[in-house]
């Protein structure tokens, strides 16, 4: 059995183990063991395509393959067999990579071969890019890879930190974005062309760390976006340079010409976002909920570990991208209620409850406006604005988990008079989206009591608040 066959036949089995109950309802996990990046996002033989790195034999990291889900309406998802695994010469991992259709109608997978021996000074890390070529269930590696080697890269940079391409097709021609390290330990996004995908030439060097965007960049994703180019990555190591971001792994984005990024998610858990384009021109996003840095703050009866996040639309409205979670959610509602209420402190409202649901809330007229969800007894999460100050506060610390991670976090946004909130919470996450989706805030929720299910709100002003349940 090779190591692909052995990586399907351990997922099939494993994955009985875990029943729906054990997941959660609507987003992704994997099917089994864990789950980081997603990749390949994309739009094949009448179905959407998201690979994901994956570690089907244990919930921690190791020997990265690609695990597979599809799906026809990006709502309901069905697990595919593992469609990649290190099993060449040149690749101890199967790392990050993108997908679209080629001009000869193949699935076409360009991926990082991550390839790493060793300890100390007798280390050994190369990355290079391959390709796979498949049929959107089975993919066979390109016979002369890799196509993309340290001997394409501008001088200097570091061969052990060359990864994650993002490809597309434009007025016929290939192209694809990768993260590099160049020589000053900084990150930059390259850019390649090619005529047939096979043979590639490097084209220019798209943007450069200047050093205040933390150290080494990540799975790069570069496309039009109401009219503006925009650029996103993956930060390592950001530093907290202003109240409106936020320190640690991170995804920032540079919109048209600006040289100022902006953050994509201020909560807790969000990474490594990969997008496509749909048939009716909307930009759809999917990211890896959760910090790197607390990735291997795993608890101890979990079968699986790490989620993506549920799709979001992006725009963009006066220079700021804006996530909203696709329309599509609304065939999971199976009820709604409405309340207009008043909110002394810490207000139970009748019928606004649970932990799987769709959930607006508008605060009229008010100066301050708290929220507390998934609550029982001393366990929750909790949520304000206030309106002087600025300042929004998310902080996860009474939720129940027994790692110590980053559970508390302060950001800057604008001083609104009518302030609209909506939260997506399933069993093990939450996503927060402040009017409009111009600001996001993404967190998980592992060892959270199931029942809790509570409730509170508190403000100064009428509080709108409109539920969605999914279950």
């Amino acid at each position: 059995m090779d190591t692909l066959d052995k990586a399907r036949d351990y997922e099939e089995r494993y994955s009985r183990n875990i029943s729906t109950d054990e997941r959660p309802v609507y987003h992704l996990t994997a099917k089994a063991g864990w789950l980081n990046d997603p990749n390949g996002f994309s739009f094949y033989n009448g179905k959407y395509h998201l690979f994901y790195q994956y570690n089907p034999y244990s919930t921690s990291w190791d020997s990265m393959h690609w695990g597979h889900w599809t799906s026809k309406d990006l709502i309901h998802w069905d697990y595919e067999k593992a469609a990649l695994a290190p099993d060449k010469e040149y690749e101890t991992g199967c790392f990050s990579g993108s997908a679209i259709t080629d001009k000869d109608g193949r699935h076409l997978l360009i991926y990082t071969a991550h390839n790493q021996h060793g300890k100390g000074e007798e280390l050994f890390r190369e990355e290079t890019q391959c390709l796979a070529f498949g049929d959107g269930e089975n993919y066979e590696k390109y016979e002369s890879n890799p196509v993309l080697t340290s001997k394409d890269m501008p001088e200097g940079a570091d061969k052990g930190d060359f990864r994650d391409p993002k490809i597309w097709i434009e007025d016929g021609k290939y192209y694809c974005v990768i993260a590099a390290r160049l020589k000053n330990g900084l990150g930059a996004v390259l850019r390649y062309e090619s005529d047939d995908a096979i043979n590639w030439k490097y084209k220019d060097t798209l943007k450069t760390n200047d050093g205040r965007w933390g150290r080494m960049w990540e799975c790069p994703d570069y496309f039009t976006l109401d009219g503006e180019k925009v650029l996103s990555v993956s930060v390592m190591n950001m530093k907290k340079t202003e109240d409106c971001y936020r320190n640690g792994n991170c995804v920032m984005a540079f919109v048209g010409d600006s040289e100022k990024a902006q953050p994509l998610d201020t909560g807790f858990d969000y990474y490594a976002p990969q997008s496509m384009e749909t048939a009716d021109g909307r930009r759809i996003v999917i990211g890896w909920m959760q910090d790197p840095a607390s990735g291997n703050c795993i608890p101890e009866e979990q079968k699986w570990f790490g989620q993506m996040s549920f799709p979001r639309e992006m725009t963009v409205k006066n220079g700021r991208i804006c996530q909203q979670p696709i329309r599509e959610i609304e065939t999971l509602y199976k009820g709604t209620v409405e309340r207009t209420v008043t909110a002394p402190d810490d207000a139970v409202v009748d019928g606004i409850s649970g932990r799987c649901l769709d959930m607006t809330a508008e605060v009229k007229d008010a100066s301050n406006f708290t929220m507390k969800f998934a609550v029982k007894d001393d366990i929750h999460v909790s949520f304000s604005y206030d309106k002087k100050s600025g300042y929004l506060i998310l902080d996860r610390s009474n939720s129940g988990r027994s790692a110590s991670i980053c559970e508390y976090r302060k950001v800057k946004i604008d001083a609104y008079d009518d302030f609209k909130l909506r939260l997506l919470l399933d069993r093990f996450s939450f996503e927060i989206f402040i009017n409009d989706g111009e600001h996001v805030l993404s967190g998980t929720l592992y060892e959270t009591p199931m029942d809790a299910e509570g409730m509170t709100f508190s403000s100064d002003g009428n509080v709108d608040i409109k539920l969605n349940t999914m279950i």
